[in-house]
């Protein structure tokens, strides 16, 4: 599958979690709701052995949360995280657009998209796809 297509399936994913909005396969202008996923290609690479290429995808999940950046604001984080990995661990095709995926890792802070500061989660996920030469 073409990496745009795994991602708008992990758009619609994100849309089905309790509490999120809004979410982006491709970066919006700006945001102008929250809780929101905005979704960004990082990488990808490939090998092959015996005429079967893996192609491996990462794909940043950034979760925005609230503009207000304080303290007690991280309280509100917590159970997106539970909600989020429970989602992605019950898919692991991503709606039949890969073979597996996983969310490797995720961290909780301060995001900035454009100019602006948000309380929120970014969270790598990756997504593998096993193709055979026919």
């Amino acid at each position: 599958m073409a990496i745009e297509t795994i991602i708008t399936q992990v758009a619609v994913l994100q849309g089905e979690i309790a509490g999120v909005r809004q979410a982006f396969d491709n970066p919006p202008s700006n945001i102008h709701v929250t809780p929101c996923f905005v979704n960004f290609m990082a990488e990808a690479d490939s090998d092959s052995v015996n005429y079967i290429r893996k192609t491996h995808h990462l794909i940043k999940m950034q979760l925005y949360v609230s503009k207000q950046v304080t303290p007690e604001g991280e309280k509100l984080l917590r159970p997106f995280i539970t909600l989020v990995l429970a989602k992605f661990d019950a898919n692991i095709t991503l709606n039949g657009t890969c073979d597996y995926s996983l969310i490797k890792h995720w961290a909780s802070g301060v995001l900035t998209y454009g100019r602006t500061q948000y309380l929120g989660i970014s969270f790598d996920l990756e997504a593998h796809e096993i193709l055979s030469a026919a």
